[in-house]
Order: C-alpha cells, then sequence, then structure tokens
C-alpha cells in the first residue's frame, strides 16, 4: 500500500505525469525474461523533491510473447521493489505508466513518487524483480511450465518468431550475384550486416534479402537485431521505397551472400524497368542502443552504419 505522501505526490502529477516527467540520460534499467521467451524492463532513476528522494520510472513488455504470459507482465512490477545501497525504499511499482519497448530510455515518459530517502547526489536505484512460477506443467498435457526471472534481454527478448511461419516461407528467392550490402557496428563489438536486391514478383517490385549478427557481441546487443533491421529502410533512385526491414530473414554471417535463401517484402509499387536500373541503398540507423546507470557507472553503446 503506498504512503499517503506518495499517494498524493502520484494524484497530484496524474493529469499531466506523462506529458511532464520523461526519464533523463541516467536512468537505471532492470530487465526479467520468461523461460518461454520475451519479458520486461523496468527504467528508474532517483531525483530530489524537497530534501527527499523520489523515484520516477516506466516499465516495458515483449510485443510479442506466449499465449501463458499475456497479461502478468503488470502483476510482476506490482511485486517488484526498490532498494538503494541495500535499504528498500520503495515496493510496489504499479505507479509507473507502461511504455511502448524501446532501446533508449533517455526521455521516455515516467511518473514519480516521493520516498523517505533524504536525498543525496550520486545514488542509483537497484530494481528487485521476484521470481514467479507462471505456469505449471500438467504433466504431458499441453500446458508448459513457464517461470519468470530476472535475467535477460528484458522487453527486447521475443518470445515467438518475428515473421510468421507462412510468411517466411511463401515468397523465398536466392539471392543473386552481387547484392546490395550495408553494415553497422556496436561501439562495444559485433554489429549487423544486411544484403538485399530489387525484384519482380508477380508484377510487383519487391525488396528481397538476409540478415546476419555479426560476431562479437555483448550480451547487451545480442537480441537487438530485429529492432536494428525494424528502423532501417531502402532507397532507390532518392525515395524511400520501403521502412521497416524487419521481415527478412535471418541467417549466418558470411562474406558472400549469392545463392542464398532470402524473404521477399512487398513495397506495393508495380515493377518498373527503372527497378532494374537504379541503385538500391540500405540505410540502417545511427543512434544509442542502450543505456544504464549502474553503482559502478555509466554504459553506452552506440550502434553506427
Amino acid at each position: 500500500m503506498l504512503r499517503p505522501f506518495a499517494l498524493s505526490l502520484i494524484l497530484g502529477l496524474a493529469g499531466a505525469a506523462q506529458a511532464q516527467n520523461t526519464l533523463s540520460d541516467r536512468v537505471t534499467l532492470s530487465h526479467g525474461s520468461y523461460s518461454s521467451g520475451g519479458g520486461l524492463t523496468i527504467a528508474a532513476e532517483l531525483r530530489p523533491k524537497d530534501g527527499r528522494t523520489a523515484l520516477c520510472g516506466t516499465w516495458a513488455q515483449s510485443e510479442r510473447q506466449s499465449s501463458y504470459t499475456s497479461g502478468t507482465a503488470r502483476n510482476i512490477v506490482q511485486l517488484a521493489s526498490v532498494y538503494v545501497k541495500g535499504q528498500r525504499i520503495y515496493q510496489d511499482l504499479g505507479f509507473m505508466p507502461q511504455t511502448a519497448p524501446r532501446l533508449d530510455y533517455a526521455g521516455a515518459p515516467a511518473r514519480c513518487v516521493l520516498t523517505d530517502l533524504p536525498w543525496r547526489a550520486g545514488r542509483v536505484p537497484e530494481v528487485f524483480l521476484p521470481r514467479q512460477q507462471i505456469s505449471h506443467s500438467a504433466g504431458g498435457g499441453s500446458d508448459r511450465n513457464i517461470t519468470f526471472r530476472q535475467t535477460g534481454a528484458g522487453a527486447m527478448g521475443q518470445g515467438l518468431e518475428l515473421v510468421p511461419f507462412l510468411t517466411r516461407n511463401s515468397h523465398l528467392l536466392r539471392l543473386a550475384p552481387g547484392p546490395t550490402v550495408a553494415e553497422g557496428r556496436y561501439s562495444s563489438g559485433g554489429g549487423v550486416r544486411l544484403a538485399a536486391e530489387m525484384v519482380s514478383v508477380n508484377g510487383n517490385a519487391h525488396l528481397c534479402g538476409v540478415w546476419s549478427d555479426l560476431p562479437g557481441q555483448v550480451d547487451r546487443t545480442a537480441p537487438l537485431g530485429h529492432e536494428i533491421l525494424r528502423r532501417s529502410s531502402a532507397r532507390q533512385g532518392g525515395k524511400t521505397v520501403l521502412k521497416d526491414l524487419s521481415g527478412l530473414r535471418r541467417v549466418r554471417a558470411r562474406a558472400d551472400y549469392t545463392g542464398v535463401d532470402a524473404t521477399c517484402l512487398d513495397t506495393g509499387a508495380p515493377w518498373t524497368a527503372q527497378h532494374a536500373s537504379k541503385a538500391l541503398s540500405l540505410r540502417l540507423p545511427a543512434q544509442i542502443v542502450y543505456r544504464s546507470t549502474t553503482a559502478q557507472g555509466r554504459e553506452v553503446i552506440r550502434f553506427q552504419p
């Protein structure tokens, strides 16, 4: 149960919390994952308020996850608690608003509550997400034994295949020699490589291609490939022909993608001779893909094409 002063602060900000409160670049991330895939992330930070410490934050969950775990994230958030140097300062983070999963939570809409902790600069929140038994196996039945624990990629973790089975196998085409290739690197190591070409499929212009994770990645970046592709685009003749390339097929990294089975995405435009003659360019985003502040310091990872 919330203390009266915390409740009054929430009620006072209720009408404008999401519009006026946003997280800063000193945000701290905490991740939890389901054993079936997918999970949630809580982004929090501490701020001064009348000599005491205000706790601000937001949370997000994976867009795609098992039906067994759907609807359980909010309950987990309500069971979460926050510690500062081993001292619990708040329990039940249900006051935090839900937001869409993102790479960088700086600037994300947030809500704040006031705690009893006197303000001291340099402290960071440590969010504890309790282990949960989501479902129990019925012993040979269809039920799955699913648990939740504080680990993994959180809201960036995927519980289901991003490209549905029928879509993935309906328009496969082997890439011709010399497809357009683009790649980007994480500042922490490793990266993403993309290979694609424009092809006529049933009279429409399609972008056919594949992508690969490049070796050398750290745990923070390993699950981010699909999100990088979602923010990528294809341009031809100075115009964007397709946004969101996350439907392309993931394959093992290689130097030559000739002959690799690729997924084809419909651009919605009729095929013309210009599609074959104009150069294709693949645009990957340049941005911060991970940011978190811990007691040991701040970690920032960038992706650069």
